[in-house]
């Protein structure tokens, strides 16, 4: 659409009219009319001597054009839009032209950006829809180029793409008219190239960049960048973005020094049809992604399609082979005839290949020939048996492996007897359980049938079968003789089953070691006998029950097989002592028993438990070494009164056998009623210490002093327990403490007296009537060598009652060491960490004393009571104190002389020079309460007084 100015006149039309108009007057000389073309400054029109008068630019910059000229400037709208100058004397409606001449010039410059806005829409709308009518870069590109050189001058213009990994780019469009080598748009240049440095550069600053080539130069030499090939005058780049704003490229222009720059309002044009260009490549671009993606999911479906009529070409191969497979394991499994039988499956076989010609040939080793139990072709129609030859049939039988000719084959033809030459022949072994049968072949006279591999696959799969049934008579055969050797290996069997279960019978019922019957056996033949007894149908019997003694010691000592050899002795020894029809047992161990049978009473069970005594007096030879090994024997008499099962019965042996062990082994117990309420009365004690355990009155701690020999000052005191029953009144340790040894309490009564004589000590330790000289005596039970806390109880105590732990002095007897000679010496290592002194109790009484001074620490050693006894009356006893005397000095040990009840042995005692005393002669064992101070403190004035 056009203005009315345009309508009358151009702008240069109207600027020669307006000074035709001001030259009428005759008062100009020259002058001149310039106007704003864009950005330049155009002289539209002249009159007289113009070139003279200043120019647009120096009129803008406030150059006026003399005394005898002037200027005015042609402005519309606050802008400035052309300049009319002259020289000489300016008519008087000069202003009111000019006014004139700035509307029209104003009215033109709106139509020139109009037209350029109205172009440019045009050119982006033409752009966007170029994404939609183009469906590759090939096709849009060059497009674009052209609407681009719309716009601007784009004779040098590039677009540059970002390849798939990111990390090179590449030119699907590139025009320059002076490179000489531009890249190829399929080529994928690193980032570093020449040609892509420059896009590389702008589209890490993510900004529209105008360059000078000079800043060009610049830039490639800071940035160490490839300077490219021709350095263009002037550049001009901007990053091109999808729809997500994410870089995809870049769009690049330049000029040479031979063409003109862009303008500025180009420039801003260019940076704003960048966006559209982006926007459509990326439009293009994801098009063409998605169609490719389209494109391989279609090469995915087909191909699993593909596969998927394979598979069910494959599955209808496999239904067809299964069901003949089917069809000839019937035939197989038929009462057809070998001939009927290959015939049916000549028909079978004829359904998946060309088998019009079928042949079955067998190979006997025996005979080393070949027959033809199956023949069908078109030329012979029977085969007759034959040696092995050079056919085919021979081929496959000396290789054991499918053969297969066709007229491409390198096999020399055969024709069989007498037959025509085939065309295809086909022939797989036959075998059975890996036994080479013969050979199925099959033949085609027809040269448009020629057999494959696919056709081999199905012969040897039916080959397979046929193999089978070929074996069916065969393991017929083999059937009946192996149901014969098998009926006759089932009767060996047998027999050596039953054999094999009177051994185990045997063996459940008897020890293995020494053959007498075992615990099971022992306890059904007792129970046998009781019952006969109780229904009056037996015999009154007895039950002996044996324990050989320290047992432990030889097996320990000489070793298993010794202790074997020691059992199966054992049981040779009692036997020999019974009459035949005695039953004799071992019931595990060292333990066995004897069911005497026709026992009327005592008399008669006592003559063979003295027998049975008196055999093991002799020595038995056990490693080359003379070894003793007495027997205690327990004897119980049945009776119906006393008994209701025969388990009461060997409870009370086994009870009487102990009772033996605790009147010094070797002998026998006859088990009476006194022994019964015994027995009830340990067990109701038992069951009364336990409770006493509990409470704090009933076990209370008796102090005997020591004395010191020389000085005689107290020195300590021994800690004995004491039972105040509340019924039975005050029980001595003798009837107790052994029941608490073999109930398990003696590790509780143990510690109760630890605890409570550690209480005391503290008590006459702030009463201050002890100080940290005197030693106080424990007694320890070797079982408490079994428990691994007790270091760590002891060493709580100790800290728990804030004593010193040397004033401690634990009791040991030998009986400790034997039975846990390691646990022992780790528990004493233990205890002397702690501070607490060790005593060896009842020195000299033991087996091996002297090899525990050498092996464990002690502290003191006591002198057993029996050797002060006898110290004034026998020079043995006298000669005994004394050597252990000089032991204890040459070892540096204190000793504690026992049992001291008179003057004559407290003079002997101190001449031998014994450091302390204890015994009846200064105290008797009192409760803490019941000591005699004074009486204690006379014992030093009455000994320095002697002296």
């Amino acid at each position: 659409m056009m203005s009315t100015a345009e309508y009358l006149e151009s702008p240069a039309q109207a600027a020669e009219r307006a000074l035709a108009l001001l030259g009428r007057g005759g008062g100009l000389s020259a002058a001149a009319v310039w106007g704003l073309s864009g950005v330049t400054w155009q002289r539209l029109a002249s009159l007289g001597t113009a070139d003279g008068l200043p120019s647009a630019e120096a009129l803008a910059g406030g150059r006026l054009p003399g005394p005898d000229g002037g200027a005015l400037a042609l402005r519309m709208a606050d802008n400035t839009v052309g300049w009319l100058v002259w020289r000489g004397q300016a008519p008087a409606e000069a202003a009111d032209v000019a006014a004139l001449l700035g509307g029209h010039l104003y009215c033109a410059a709106l139509r020139g950006e109009q037209s350029a806005a109205r172009l440019a829409n045009d050119t982006m709308l033409e752009i966007s829809l170029l994404a939609g009518e183009c469906a590759s870069l090939d096709r849009l590109l060059p497009r674009l180029h052209k609407l681009m050189q719309r716009l601007m001058d784009a004779s040098n213009f590039a677009i540059a793409l970002y390849g798939d990994d990111g990390a090179s780019l590449h030119f699907p469009f590139y025009v320059d008219r002076r490179d000489p080598a531009p890249p190829s748009p399929q080529a994928m240049l690193p980032l570093d190239d020449g040609h892509a440095a420059l896009a590389a550069w702008l589209l890490r600053g993510g900004k529209p960049m105008v360059l000078t080539g000079e800043r060009i130069a610049e830039l490639c030499r800071d940035e160490k960048l490839a300077q490219p090939a021709v350095l263009p005058a002037f550049w001009m780049g901007a990053p091109l973005v999808n729809a997500d704003g994410n870089p995809i490229g870049a769009v690049m222009l330049h000029a040479y020094e031979d063409q003109a720059a862009l303008t500025s309002s180009e420039q801003l044009l260019f940076m704003f049809a960048a966006r559209h260009v982006g926007f459509a490549l990326d439009r293009v671009l994801y098009r063409s992604q998605l169609e490719r993606q389209v494109w391989l999911r279609t090469c995915e479906l087909e191909g699993a399609n593909a596969r998927l009529r394979a598979e069910v070409a494959s599955r209808k191969q496999v239904e067809k082979f299964q069901n003949a497979l089917f069809r000839i394991a019937e035939l197989s499994n038929s009462s057809l005839s070998l001939e009927a039988f290959l015939s049916g499956l000549h028909r079978l076989l004829s359904e998946m290949v060309s088998a019009r010609n079928c042949v079955v040939a067998l190979y006997d080793k025996l005979s080393d020939r070949i027959t033809f139990p199956y023949c069908a072709d078109e030329y012979v129609e029977v085969l007759h048996p034959r040696k092995p030859a050079q056919g085919y049939i021979e081929q496959v039988l000396h290789s054991g492996r499918p053969l297969l000719v066709d007229p491409y084959s390198q096999v020399p033809a055969v024709v069989e007897d007498g037959g025509a030459k085939p065309q295809s022949w086909l022939g797989v072994p036959l075998y059975c359980d890996n036994e080479l049968l013969g050979v199925l072949a099959v033949q085609s006279y027809d040269g448009e049938v020629s057999y494959n591999f696919r056709d081999q696959e199905v012969l040897e799969f039916v080959a397979n079968n046929i193999g089978a049934a070929l074996a069916r008579v065969r393991a017929l055969e083999s059937l009946q003789q192996a149901y014969a050797e098998l009926e006759q290996r089932v009767r060996e069997r047998t027999s050596e089953l039953d054999a094999v279960n009177a051994q185990l019978e045997f063996d459940s019922l008897h020890d293995p070691l020494t053959k007498l019957p075992n615990r099971n056996y022992f306890a059904k033949a007792l129970n046998r006998a009781w019952d006969g007894f109780v229904a009056g149908s037996g015999d009154r019997f007895a039950l002996l029950f044996i324990d050989l003694d320290r047992f432990k010691l030889v097996n320990d000592t000489l070793g298993h097989l010794a202790g074997d050899h020691l059992l199966f002795e054992a049981g040779a020894r009692i036997r020999s002592c019974l009459r035949h029809y005695d039953f004799l047992a071992r019931l595990g161990g060292d333990e066995f028993a004897v069911v005497m049978f026709g026992m009327e009473g005592p008399e008669d069970c006592e003559i063979i438990a003295r027998r049975i005594v008196r055999e093991f007096e002799r020595p038995v030879i056990l490693a080359g070494r003379e070894v003793f090994s007495t027997a205690s024997v327990g004897v119980v008499l049945a009776d119906r009164d006393h008994y209701r099962n025969a388990d009461e019965l060997l409870r009370d042996a086994d009870h009487a056998m102990y009772c033996t062990k605790q009147q010094g082994r070797q002998g026998y117990t006859l088990f009476s009623h006194q022994l019964r309420i015994d027995q009830a009365d340990q067990l109701a004690l038992e069951t009364e210490l336990r409770r006493a355990l509990e409470e704090d009155k009933q076990l209370i701690p008796y102090y005997q002093p020591f004395i010191d020999a020389k000085t005689g000052k107290l020195s300590g005191f021994e800690t004995l327990v004491r039972w105040q029953h509340p019924q039975r009144g005050l029980i001595p340790p003798a009837l107790f403490l052994q029941m608490a040894e073999e109930s398990g309490l003696i590790n509780r009564l143990d510690r109760y007296m630890v605890n409570a004589a550690c209480a005391q000590l503290q008590a006459w330790r702030a009463e201050g009537r002890v100080d940290e000289h005197i030693s106080l005596h424990i007694n320890l039970s070797s079982a408490n060598f079994h428990d691994p806390d007790l270091v760590a109880w002891i060493g709580g105590r100790i800290a728990h009652y804030q004593l010193p732990p040397a004033m401690l002095h634990l009791e040991i007897t030998e009986s400790a060491l034997i039975d846990q000679p390691e646990t022992a010496a780790t528990v004493m290592q233990g205890l002397h960490g702690l501070g607490v002194k060790l005593a060896l109790d009842d020195f000299g009484t033991g087996y091996s004393a002297l090899s525990y001074l050498h092996r464990y620490r002690f502290d003191v050693l006591k002198i057993d009571q029996s050797f002060v006894f006898d110290l004034d009356r026998k020079e043995e006893s006298a000669a005994i104190v004394r050597a252990i005397l000089a032991l204890a000095k040459a070892l540096d040990l204190d000793v504690v002389a026992e049992g001291v009840e008179t003057a004559a042995q407290l003079a002997m005692l101190q001449e031998m020079g014994c450091s302390k005393l204890q015994g009846f002669y200064f105290a008797a064992p009192a409760p803490a309460q019941g000591l005699d101070w004074e009486r204690l403190a006379r014992f030093e004035q009455d000994i320095r007084s002697a002296a």
